[in-house]
């Protein structure tokens, strides 16, 4: 489990992001994904859930948490925080 300042390092963005805005798979460690335009994803790959993410579509703004290690948009713009989930 995290310590209080790994926590705290995460939540702020301190690994840095990556803006996509295009339709190409997209692999890393992330912790956060943020529409930045309204958007859908065609493929989602989030660690320790269920359900269907894909063929939804997010507004502006929403933020999807989690450990995501691969993601590719059919649809909008996000911003993908980088960060390792223990």
């Amino acid at each position: 489990m995290a310590n209080n300042n790994e926590t705290l390092a995460l939540s702020m963005g301190r690994y840095g992001a990556n803006i996509v805005t295009d339709t190409a798979a997209t692999t890393g460690k992330f912790c956060a994904i943020q529409f930045i335009t309204a958007g859908a994803f065609s493929a989602l790959t989030l660690q320790n859930s269920t359900g269907t993410f894909t063929g939804v579509t997010y507004p502006v703004g929403f933020v999807l948490l989690g450990d995501i290690t691969a993601f590719t948009l059919s649809a909008g713009s996000v911003i993908a925080y980088k960060g390792d989930i223990p």
